[in-house]
C-alpha cells in the first residue's frame, strides 16, 4: 500500500515509484482525478464514520479457497523468472570468463625473465600477447560483475537485519495475522526476506474503518504469500552485478509495479470486487501525507477503474542480452585459444620482494575490514533515527 513515511529500508514493500516521465505524470493527476472524484463520496463516508478496525475485521477472508491468478500476478511472475534468468546468464557468464584468465596465464614463482630497472631498483614485470591483453580485460569485467553482485547481496542481507531489528525495538504485537507497532503515522507494508510478514500502525488502524484495513492486509499479505520482498532483493542484486545492462533494473522496476497491482488484485478479491475499500485506504493514507511522502501511483489508480495493466514481453531486451552475452563468450574463448601470458607471484606481480608487498597490504587490508565494520554497526542506529 501507499504509506506516509514509513520505516526505510529496501526490504519492505508498500510503496509504489513516482511516475517517472512527464507525460505520465500528466496521466497521473487526471487519472487522480477522476479517482477521487468517484470515490471520494465512499472515502468521506468511511473517514467520518471512524470506528475501531476490530469490530468488522476478519483477517484472511477470501483467502482460504485456491482462485485462479490474475493478469497483473501473472505478469509478475513473468517479469520475475525473466531477470532471474538474465542474471543468472550474466553471472555464469562472468565466471566463464574469469576460468579463461586462469587457463591463459602461468603463473611461478621463479624470478622472471622481465625485468626493469627503475631507480636502481629491479622490478619484474608480467609478459603477455594479445589474446592475453584480451582476455585479463574480460575477466576484469567479470570479476566487477561478480564483485558487485556480491555487495549487492551484502547490502540486503545488511538492510534486512538492520530494519528488523528497529521492528523490534517497537516491540510489535500480534493482531489479525499482522504485527500491530506503535507509531501515529499511518503505514502499512511487507518486510522480511526469509520470513516475510506483514506491519501495520497504530495511526493506520486509528485512520481506517474495518473493510478498508482489511483490504490493506490483505494487499500486504499477498506481498508475504508470494516472499515479493526477497523477490525484488535479487533483481536488486543481479541488476547491480549486471550493471552493463540498464534495461535490466527498468525490468525489475516494473517487476515491483506490477507485484503492487497484483496485491491490489488480492485486495480487491477479499473485499468482493468492490473497489471502495482499497480506495479508500489510498486516500486516506495520501491525505495523511505531507509533501515529501509518495502520492498514489496512476497505474494503480487506472487499474482501480478498470484498466487492465499493460506489459509486453520484452523481447528486445532478451535478444540484445543474450547477443551481448555470447559475444563475449565467444570473444574470451577464441583469445583463450591464442592466449599466452606469464607472472611471478610476487604480488602485484611487479615487485622482485614480495614479503615487503604483502607487509605494505596487511595495514590496507585491516583499514578496509575496520571500515565495513563500522558501517555496519552504524546501519541500525541510522534506521532507528529515521524513525523518530
Amino acid at each position: 500500500m501507499v504509506t506516509v513515511r514509513r520505516i526505510r529500508g529496501p526490504v519492505a514493500t508498500g510503496s509504489s515509484p513516482r511516475p517517472n516521465s512527464a507525460s505520465e505524470r500528466r496521466r497521473g493527476a487526471h487519472s487522480s482525478r477522476i479517482f477521487a472524484r468517484e470515490m471520494m463520496t465512499s472515502a468521506s463516508r468511511a473517514q467520518s464514520a471512524l470506528r475501531p478496525a476490530e469490530a468488522g475485521l476478519q483477517p484472511g477472508t477470501g483467502e482460504g479457497t485456491a482462485v485462479p491468478e490474475a493478469p497483473a500476478t501473472i505478469a509478475a511472475g513473468r517479469a520475475f523468472r525473466l531477470s532471474m534468468l538474465l542474471g543468472v546468464l550474466g553471472l555464469a557468464s562472468a565466471l566463464f570468463v574469469i576460468t579463461r584468465l586462469f587457463e591463459s596465464w602461468r603463473v611461478t614463482s621463479d624470478p622472471m625473465a622481465h625485468v626493469v630497472s627503475v631507480f636502481g631498483q629491479r622490478l619484474s614485470y608480467p609478459a603477455a600477447n594479445a589474446g592475453a591483453i584480451v582476455v585479463t580485460a574480460l575477466a576484469g569485467l567479470g570479476l566487477l560483475t561478480v564483485g558487485a553482485a556480491a555487495w549487492g547481496f551484502a547490502r540486503e542481507l545488511l538492510a534486512d537485519r538492520s530494519f528488523r531489528r528497529a521492528l523490534q525495538a517497537r516491540s510489535p504485537t500480534p493482531l489479525h495475522g499482522a504485527s500491530l507497532f506503535n507509531d501515529e503515522r499511518p503505514q502499512a507494508f511487507c518486510a522480511g526476506l526469509r520470513h516475510p510478514r506483514v506491519y501495520f500502525s497504530t495511526g493506520a488502524l486509528e485512520l481506517l474503518d474495518g473493510p478498508a484495513l482489511e483490504a490493506v492486509l490483505a494487499h500486504e499479505r499477498h506481498h508475504a504469500s508470494r516472499h515479493d520482498p526477497l523477490r525484488l532483493a535479487c533483481g536488486r542484486v543481479l541488476a547491480a552485478g549486471l550493471f552493463f545492462i540498464p534495461p535490466l533494473s527498468r525490468l525489475v522496476e516494473r517487476q515491483h509495479a506490477l507485484a503492487e497491482i497484483s496485491a491490489d488484485e488480492t485486495a480487491l478479491r477479499a473485499s468482493g470486487g468492490d473497489p471502495s475499500a482499497l480506495a479508500s485506504a489510498m486516500l486516506s493514507f495520501s491525505q495523511a501525507s505531507d509533501a515529501d511522502a509518495l502520492g498514489v501511483d496512476s497505474e494503480r489508480v487506472d487499474h482501480l477503474l478498470g484498466e487492465r495493466p499493460q506489459w509486453r514481453f520484452p523481447v528486445a531486451l532478451c535478444v540484445a542480452t543474450a547477443v551481448l552475452l555470447l559475444l563475449l563468450i565467444g570473444v574470451a574463448l577464441l583469445a583463450a585459444r591464442v592466449a599466452a601470458g606469464s607472472a611471478t607471484l610476487a604480488p602485484p606481480f611487479l615487485s622482485s620482494q614480495p614479503c615487503i608487498a604483502v607487509m605494505a597490504m596487511i595495514p590496507a587490508a585491516a583499514g578496509l575490514t575496520g571500515l565495513a565494520y563500522v558501517r555496519a554497526r552504524r546501519a541500525p542506529h541510522a534506521v532507528a533515527r529515521t524513525k523518530k
